[in-house]
């Protein structure tokens, strides 16, 4: 799919001292951007996605412009947030105090996230902020940025991360807090049993139930008191234990089987939800 990062940055050195790590998913792209030195630069953005970003950032100096706002020169921008809407031009220069500056963005298409709300869960089009301190929406971007430095990613938690970052800016207000069906529950979850050696997006899980993915991530913790990506790590991680006392397959094959892009995420997820390693696992019960 085609990527909407958009963001342009200048530096005067013919090579960039930073370095982006993008990813894209259904509606969403997103980057890490990691500066290597305090070199000034210039910044644009004029896409057709929605952009948010969360700042690390510390200034000796610089001017921000967005369509619509006054002109800004705040200099401490750790834990800022900056939203700026489709159409909506960004553009200015930084000159960034020695120390490690990052940020993390998000790019989002408006008729995708339109489809997913309906018209009736949407308030009006937001307008642009710059440097706004949010505590929730800095949590949730902050989640989304561990994510995306993974070397092995989880797209499923970061497609929701995305989602849930969207719908905080959308200011959303569902009139009523919906449940799944019995048979929707048990489509869901025979969806899952299935396809858990292949990645699962929300959208996949979404379609079997019918609903898009905001109303199904809603109905489904409603439901089950789980998001589903803690419900597919949980059924992950079960066949892998199944799969440690029953089989003689290698950590790095069960971990490819269960759905994991590799054994290091693998480790790292059965350890967080079973307290001890695979390996320990299956010596204990054999």
């Amino acid at each position: 799919m085609p990527s909407r990062i958009s963001l342009e940055l200048a530096f005067t050195s013919p090579t960039p001292p930073l370095a982006r790590l993008p990813r894209d998913w259904r509606g969403f792209s997103a980057e890490y951007v990691d500066f290597t030195s305090d070199a000034p630069f210039e910044f644009r953005n004029l896409g057709d996605s929605h952009y948010l970003a969360l700042h690390d950032i510390a200034l000796r100096d610089g001017e921000l412009k967005i369509d619509g706002l006054t002109r800004r020169n705040t200099l401490d921008l750790r834990d800022t947030i900056t939203f700026v809407p489709r159409g909506c031009e960004v553009s200015g220069w930084s000159d960034p105090v020695e120390r490690s500056n990052s940020f993390v963005a998000m790019y989002f298409d408006p008729e995708v996230i339109r489809e997913d709300l309906g018209a009736r869960y949407m308030r009006a089009e937001p307008g642009p902020f710059a440097y706004a301190r949010n505590a929730p929406l800095r949590d949730t971007l902050k989640k989304l940025e561990a994510v995306i430095r993974e070397p092995e990613i989880d797209e499923l938690h970061a497609e929701s991360l995305c989602l849930l970052a969207s719908l905080e800016i959308f200011g959303v207000m569902a009139d009523a807090q919906g449940r799944l069906s019995d048979r929707q529950v048990t489509a869901v979850t025979e969806f899952v049993e299935a396809q858990l050696h292949k990645p699962i997006g929300l959208s996949d899980m979404a379609a079997v139930a019918g609903l898009s993915r905001f109303h199904f991530s809603r109905a489904f913790k409603a439901t089950t008191g789980e998001n589903p990506h803690g419900f597919v790590q949980r059924r992950r991680i079960a066949r892998a234990a199944n799969l440690l006392t029953t089989s003689d397959l290698s950590i790095e094959a069960i971990a490819l089987v269960v759905g994991f892009a590799g054994a290091s995420q693998f480790r790292r997820v059965f350890r967080d939800q079973m307290g001890i390693s695979p390996l320990s696992y299956r010596l204990q019960r054999r």
